[in-house]
């Protein structure tokens, strides 16, 4: 049953109350604040420069200056060119990477001009770069946009970006794809005012306090439709509150019941994972003392003649105790972890694997006689002589290999593998002794060829 507590008519009836003041918090902030600038004058970090005509083929001059105010650019303007002009350029980045303008929605320009014209005008362009048509080493090939204007009519123009058109001398000599008509302002490479296109010959003193690109932090559109969207998904989420406390006031007569079953339920796993728990060794997940006597006890149940002769592996890690000293005991734990693995893929379903302590393994193996045991052992040997081990040297193990018949003593018989296990050790370790320590071991070299897949297996 769902918390209805958080679902009841209270709490959603709050929420809703925060979500309408958050709304009209954030649009109110985001028509009087939010605001965000990126000026462009005496000051800013960009490179200004001026031009003219000078570098097309002219003879106009110009020279640009420091005020107390800004920018002063001095221009001559001189007949002989067909479109004289004098230009003050700031360099908003070096093509191909520009400045991104696009979520800007005006431009304030602050800027006069002084000339013999009656009627003078000033030519704002943004010149964009975009690699589809644009190429760094040709200057003339970002896209020119403009607005032109009075500045007597506008000492401090504030116009839209929308407002701005791409040039048509720019759009004459440039053919572009129907997808890249238009403005464009995602990677602005510079910002230029110019004189006007009605210039005339003579002196001319352009003068610009700053332009300054203006937006919001969060565009007015983009805000709006985030306000709607939320507004929808907190309609969404009052109708799937009201649905689940519908059906959860509809079911309490049952979650009573139902959750006692399944807290019975989970007691009875946690017993049942915690009696598993109590049967394994923590580091390996193998059978410990206590389930390798519940599981012996298991197997002997099914009769003599499916449990005997048995065969008794103990197998000792030689040198452990080297390796915790040179390598750590964090080491040591991925040696003994490993160890387990290995011995537990080698052998059969129901053959029994045990962790005895320490660095010590038990393996039983029903319905073994000695000679096979030796083998499956000698065969386990191998395995560990070639398995790659964490700290990049070989870890060899020391078996010993004893054999009870029915009526025998288990413990008696633990008790020979574990004798003949000190055998080896004492016969040089990585070797196979027998319950009868007098016989000769199994040579402790492995095999200089890898062993064959299936000779790692138990047969």
């Amino acid at each position: 049953m769902p918390p209805t507590g958080l679902l009841s008519s209270r709490n959603l009836n709050r929420s809703f109350i925060v979500l309408f003041v958050a709304t009209l918090a954030a649009l109110l902030w985001n028509q009087l604040g939010m605001t965000r600038r990126t000026v462009l004058d005496a000051q800013s970090a960009y490179t200004v420069r001026n031009i003219d005509d000078s570098g097309s083929g002219g003879r106009s001059s110009s020279s640009l200056r420091k005020t107390a105010d800004g920018l002063a650019m001095d221009c001559e303007i001189r007949p002989g060119f067909a479109w004289p002009f004098c230009t003050l350029v700031f360099e908003l980045g070096r093509p191909p990477q520009g400045l991104d303008l696009s979520s800007y929605e005006t431009v304030e320009v602050s800027a006069a001009i002084d000339g013999p014209e009656p009627t003078r005008q000033l030519r704002l362009f943004v010149l964009n770069f975009n690699p589809a048509y644009s190429v760094a080493t040709a200057p003339d090939s970002a896209k020119v946009q403009e607005f032109v204007y009075d500045p007597s009519l506008h000492p401090t123009l504030n116009a839209r970006l929308g407002q701005f058109t791409v040039s048509s001398w720019w759009s004459n000599s440039h053919l572009l794809k129907v997808e890249h008509i238009g403005t464009e302002f995602d990677n602005v490479v510079a910002v230029q005012l110019s004189t006007g296109g009605n210039v005339q010959p003579g002196s001319h003193v352009l003068t610009l306090k700053r332009i300054a690109f203006v937006g919001k932090w969060i565009p007015t559109s983009s805000l709006r439709l985030g306000v709607i969207a939320l507004w929808l998904l907190a309609g969404a989420v009052y109708l799937l509150a009201f649905v689940l406390r519908v059906r959860s006031e509809l079911a309490a007569t049952r979650y009573g019941k139902a959750a006692l079953e399944r807290m019975n339920r989970e007691l009875r796993d946690e017993a049942g994972e915690l009696k598993q728990a109590a049967r394994r060794d923590a580091l390996t997940g193998v059978l410990n003392r206590r389930g390798l006597r519940d599981e012996l006890a298991h197997a002997a149940g099914r009769g003599d003649d499916q449990f005997f002769p048995l065969a008794i592996v103990f197998i000792d890690i030689d040198h452990f105790k080297r390796i915790n000293d040179v390598h750590g005991h964090h080491v040591g734990d991925e040696v003994i972890r490993q160890m387990a693995d290995v011995v537990a893929r080698a052998i059969q379903r129901d053959d029994i694997l045990a962790r005895w302590g320490g660095e010590e393994f038990l393996v039983f193996f029903p319905c073994t006689t000695l000679p096979d045991a030796q083998a499956i052992a000698e065969r386990l040997r191998r395995s560990l002589a070639q398995h790659p081990w964490p700290h990049g040297q070989p870890v060899t193990g020391s078996f010993g290999v004893a054999q009870a018949r029915a009526g025998d003593d288990l413990v008696d018989g633990i008790r020979r593998a574990d004798e003949a296990m000190y055998a080896a050790k004492c016969n040089g370790r990585n070797r196979v002794e027998l319950e009868d320590a007098g016989r000769p071991g199994v040579p402790s070299l492995p095999p200089s060829q890898p062993a064959d897949r299936q000779d790692a297996l138990v047969p």
